[in-house]
């Protein structure tokens, strides 16, 4: 039997609970360890694309950082996208995009095992349904959440 998953966010709490990520978002709850900045803070990227910038990379670093010091801590990488292209398109590019955090982790030095999963929100599951530019850009990025592993 696969275990279950209890989420935890600063972000986007209540966003999670009609999502197909498997587990559930307490706001309440709290992290064994000390609230981890990068729970607070999207990974960013540019409009059809899946490379991080300087910005991005930096913030990983730091959530690598303390990854490494909290080797017990799990995370659920969560990408999304703009309202753009078609609902599959969108799927899967936010997918990619989650990939590409979970790849920079890993070869950062972060254990796989650490790595509860990618998930992909689709068009329906956005933080920001606005069409403005602000808005958009929001909803490309990938957010990582902390996750704590519930006995079955």
């Amino acid at each position: 039997m696969v275990p279950s998953v209890s989420l935890i966010s600063q972000q986007r709490a209540s966003g999670l609970n009609g999502s197909k990520a498997s587990g559930t978002v307490s706001p309440a709850a709290a992290v064994a360890t000390s609230d981890p900045p990068f729970l607070r803070h999207p990974i960013q990227f540019a409009p059809n694309s899946l490379e991080l910038d300087i910005a991005a990379r930096n913030s990983l670093k730091r959530a690598s950082a303390w990854l490494q010091r909290h080797r017990e801590a799990r995370i659920l990488i969560v990408g999304s996208c703009d309202s753009g292209g078609s609902e599959k398109c969108t799927r899967a590019f936010a997918e990619a995009r989650g990939a590409v955090v979970r790849t920079f982790l890993g070869s950062s030095g972060i254990a796989s095992d650490q790595i509860v999963g990618v998930k992909g929100w689709d068009n329906l599951d956005q933080s920001c349904r606005s069409s403005d530019i602000e808005c958009q850009r929001v909803n490309r990025s990938a957010q990582i959440f902390a996750a704590s592993s519930v006995s079955p």
